[in-house]
């Protein structure tokens, strides 16, 4: 249910030094996820899987990982944050520009069409090192979001720093299917139509 639930899961059924071909069945064949692996780097692939919020806001799992030559996992990552303090490091993405180039600084939207009743986008800041957008290896971003899959209680409202948009809650990949919320939508409606109303007195 939360992003600390998340993480408390993985490093429980996948442990560092886990096979692919494990992270993939739990993932992939059972969970349903979308497999997407990194473009120019065979040794990282991610497994999203999107959840509708009753419309509300559309949930992303982005779980990533990383394997070593023999196809063992190295390290993973929940929405863009380590799991294991003990595997391999989070990237660095130098903050300076590089020489000859200028970096920048963009403000970007993510669509979520389907959340129509609230959060139709997802607004985050992009740092780009060369200001080149297709060049994606020395980007890093700034965005915030929910810390709660639960459209009647979604937590507190959480900063994501410093990380990978490919990795985030952020990137543009599109999962194979956006699953509905298992619970009673008319529930949530009326929780909303109560919190609308307090807001306005």
């Amino acid at each position: 249910m939360s992003l600390d639930d998340m993480s408390s899961l993985v490093r429980s059924i996948i442990p560092l030094g886990t096979s692919r071909a494990n992270v993939q069945r739990i993932f992939v064949a059972e969970g349903r996820a979308t497999l997407k692996a990194k473009a120019g780097d065979s040794s990282v692939e991610k497994y999203i899987y999107d959840i509708d919020l009753c419309h509300y806001y559309i949930w992303r799992w982005n779980i990533s990982a990383d394997y070593d030559a023999s196809n063992l996992l190295r390290q993973a990552y929940v929405n863009g944050n380590i799991v294991f303090p003990n595997g391999n490091p989070k990237k660095d993405i130098s903050k300076v520009a590089e020489e000859g180039k200028k970096a920048s600084i963009y403000r970007m939207q993510r669509p979520r069409p389907g959340a129509y009743k609230g959060e139709i986008s997802l607004v985050f800041l992009l740092f780009d090192r060369d200001s080149d957008t297709k060049t994606t290896n020395d980007q890093t971003l700034i965005g915030a979001g929910p810390s709660r899959a639960d459209p009647m209680n979604m937590g507190k409202l959480i900063t994501y720093t410093d990380v990978d948009p490919w990795r985030s809650i952020f990137d543009f990949d599109a999962a194979d299917r956006i699953v509905p919320y298992q619970g009673d939508c008319a529930k949530v409606d009326g929780l909303m139509k109560v919190q609308i109303k307090a807001q306005k007195r």
